[in-house]
Parts: C-alpha cells; sequence; structure tokens
C-alpha cells in the first residue's frame, strides 16, 4: 500500500500536517493540492506553493485556489484522494486492532509482573539464602513493569491520534463527495450512488426512478450577467431541489448546470409529479443581483424522467432520462418529460 514509494498511511498524515502548517483547511480541493505537491509527482506546484508561502509558511486560501485551478483544474484527482481514502480507512482500522491488541497485552504483563514481584518477596522472607538472588529477580520485573507501564502510555496516546486521523479521513471523503460550489453531492458521489441503487432496487423488487434537469438558457445567463451570478444561480436552483427531495433520495451536481435525482422505491409516475414541482418551485423564484438589488428575472428548468427497466445498465438509465431531458429542451423548455412521451408505453413485463 503504497504511492510512488512513499506510504498510503504516511502520506496521508504528511498531507494532514501540511495543511495544517499552511493554515488551510481540510477541504477536498486543498487536499488534493498538497496530495499533488507532497506526492512529488508536481515539481511545478512544488515550487509554485514555496513561492507563495509567506515567512511562516501560511499560504491563504486565494493563493490555494489559484494554484489549484493553475496546477490541477484540469486533472482529475478525484479518483485517486478517493483511492487513497479507500486504502487508508484500510490502515488506519488495521492499526487500530494492533494497537488496541497491543495495549491489552502489556495491560496483562504489568498485573503478571506485579503479582510475581509480591511472590517472590514472600519467597525471600521464606528461604533467606536465595533472598539475594529473588531481589534481582524482583528488580528485573520491576524495570519490565516500568517499560511495560511507558509503552501503555505510548499506545494510549498512538490510539488518540489514530482516532484522530480516522476522523480527518472521514471527514475529507464525505467532504470528496460534495459539490464545493452547491453544497450537494457531486458527480463522484451519484456514479457511486446509482450502482448501489440500482442493486438495491433489484435485490428488494422496488421502483428506481432518475431525473436529469437542466437550467434553461445557463450559458446566455452566465454570459450577460458574469460567473458570480452564474454562481449564486446554481446555489438557488440547489436549494430548491434540496427542499423537495426525500433524506433517501441522492441529489447531485451532474456537470456544469446539469442536476439529477436518484428515487428509490418510486415509479415514473409519482417521479413526474416530484419533477413538476421541483420545476414550478424553481420558476417561482426570483433572482436579484446582490450588489445592485437588481431583478434578473425568472429561472426555468427542462427535466427528464426515467425509471428502472430490468435490461437497464446504470449508463442505459442515464441515456432514457437524458433523451428526455433533450426532449423538454426541443419543446420549448421550462417543462418536464417522461420516457413514455417519447415513444409507445414500455410492456409492464419490461419494469423493474
Amino acid at each position: 500500500m503504497n504511492n510512488g514509494g512513499i506510504s498510503t498511511h504516511k502520506l496521508a498524515i504528511d498531507v494532514l500536517d501540511g495543511l495544517k502548517r499552511a493554515g488551510l483547511p481540510a477541504t477536498p480541493r486543498n487536499y488534493e493540492l498538497y496530495y499533488a505537491h507532497l506526492g512529488g509527482r508536481h515539481p511545478s506546484l512544488t515550487r509554485d506553493i514555496e513561492i507563495a508561502a509567506d515567512a511562516f509558511g501560511q499560504i491563504t486560501q486565494d493563493n490555494a485556489d489559484a494554484l489549484f485551478r493553475a496546477h490541477l483544474q484540469r486533472s482529475d484527482l478525484t479518483n485517486s484522494v478517493a483511492d487513497v481514502i479507500t486504502r487508508m480507512n484500510a490502515e488506519v482500522a488495521d492499526l487500530n486492532e494492533l494497537v488496541e491488541e497491543t495495549t491489552e497485552h502489556a495491560t496483562g504483563n504489568n498485573k503478571t509482573l506485579g503479582g510475581l514481584s509480591v511472590q517472590l518477596r514472600q519467597s525471600a522472607e521464606d528461604y533467606p539464602a536465595v533472598g539475594a538472588l529473588l531481589e534481582s529477580v524482583v528488580k528485573v520485573a520491576k524495570d519490565m513493569r516500568t517499560q511495560n507501564e511507558h509503552l501503555e502510555n505510548r499506545l494510549a496516546e498512538s490510539a488518540d491520534e489514530i482516532h484522530s486521523l480516522q476522523r480527518s479521513v472521514e471527514y475529507i471523503e464525505a467532504e470528496s463527495m460534495k459539490d464545493p460550489l452547491t453544497g450537494i453531492s457531486n458527480r463522484a458521489m451519484f456514479d457511486r450512488a446509482i450502482l448501489q441503487s440500482i442493486t438495491d432496487a433489484r435485490a428488494h423488487a422496488r421502483p428506481l426512478s432518475l431525473l436529469l434537469a437542466d437550467i434553461d438558457h445557463f450559458k446566455s445567463f452566465n454570459d450577460q450577467w458574469g460567473h458570480q451570478t452564474g454562481d449564486q444561480v446554481l446555489r438557488l436552483v440547489a436549494e430548491v431541489m434540496s427542499g423537495n427531495v426525500r433524506a433517501d433520495d441522492t441529489l447531485a451536481r451532474y456537470g456544469g448546470e446539469e442536476f439529477a435525482v436518484l428515487l428509490p422505491g418510486v415509479g415514473v409516475t409519482k417521479a413526474t409529479q416530484l419533477a413538476e414541482r421541483i420545476r414550478s418551485a424553481v420558476e417561482s423564484r426570483r433572482l436579484k443581483k446582490r450588489k445592485t438589488d437588481e431583478d434578473l428575472g425568472k429561472i426555468t428548468m427542462s427535466i427528464g424522467v426515467a425509471e428502472l427497466r430490468r435490461s437497464d445498465s446504470a449508463d442505459s438509465l442515464i441515456d432514457r432520462a437524458d433523451e428526455c431531458l433533450y426532449a423538454a429542451k426541443d419543446d420549448g423548455r421550462n417543462r418536464v418529460v417522461r420516457e413514455d412521451e417519447l415513444s409507445a408505453p414500455t410492456p409492464s413485463s419490461d419494469v423493474a
């Protein structure tokens, strides 16, 4: 378990320590930045980090973001980071188990040695001739007990460090599955969730529906009002959609201005009703420019709805929902299209 000769565990610890020294939070972007830097595969990044650091080795978040855009924006490190997290979790779990077993063993030895010391002193009183020899044994026993106590203390400290590291890994793992702009799940989380959702739907013989939604005319809006206002639109849409889905559903930013919703236990009819509710809720919100309070008008969305079939893979389900989405756009936008509106209804025997 190593990365280019560096232990995964060691590299992960170095990354977290490096972020702490730089005064940066352990967000997914910052973690990826320092993972690339300390992994030794981006010498130009390392050089620029050293240039950006102040006299105390601190780096501002603005500088970190700029370095990420300059060196890693076009690199796909998400899978590498997820892999590091998975492997590191396994290493931490194994080490934690070893620490607990060793601590228990050391505690047992302490008790045994303590009892032995008492027995030897009693034996020395009964047999004075061997007193000197037994006293030497007692001294060795005491020394061993002292060493064991020191070992117990060190193991306890190590256990605390391991638990702290485990919490950091869990935080990084959770954050790496979030879209940093909107706070909802990202594409990596969606890709993981759809596979699990399909498996669960088939195992429990229940429906699964997918919504793919796209903000209408987003590029024109972005070009006219600027990227900051465009980001405001994305956050607003994510907020509205979040308010209309259940805790068991998976809402994700699928890419750019496109969003996806996985609906376990929901058939196409109820999924379409939810899609209409989301579309209407988004349309009802008026957007204002923050600095000038200028009314920017309403936002609309086009949404495609598809339900899992027995023959579906994740890709085929997504493709069908995507086809519905583009049908909604071709039909004038700001509308919902379900798959059975594209062609003749699918026979019921083909539904999962």
